[in-house]
């Protein structure tokens, strides 16, 4: 189950630059993933499922940038993501794209879901 809009998900500066956090919401069928990404200055956040083998992305907790912090990368079979758009650009869902979670800084400073 998506977080209902407004819920406050991370402090936008508790997040490195760059910097990604991941969230579960609910359990078992009704269990949602997703991770908000702070990329040059901005808040961004994707559902977390690879378009190709619908697994998550991160292969420990927090972890979903290449090593030199570049691209998002699936941990299952490498393919990677621009940060920004996400958008496969290698990989086996090469043109496939992640889906975004529609996210704002408050004015308090808090990552909310709009």
């Amino acid at each position: 189950m998506k977080p209902a809009r407004g819920t406050r998900l991370v402090e936008f500066a508790a997040l490195d630059d760059p910097g990604a956090k991941g969230f579960s919401f609910g359990s078992g069928r009704d269990r949602y993933e997703c991770f908000v990404v702070r990329w040059r200055g901005v808040a961004l956040a994707y559902d977390n499922v690879c378009p190709h083998a619908r697994t998550s992305l991160d292969w420990q907790p927090d972890a979903f940038f290449t090593l030199d912090k570049s691209a998002l990368q699936c941990a299952t079979h490498g393919a990677q993501f621009d940060i920004a758009s996400g958008h496969c650009f290698l990989g086996p869902c090469k043109g496939r794209s992640l889906t975004r979670l529609p996210v704002d800084v408050d004015a308090e400073g808090w990552v909310v879901v709009v």
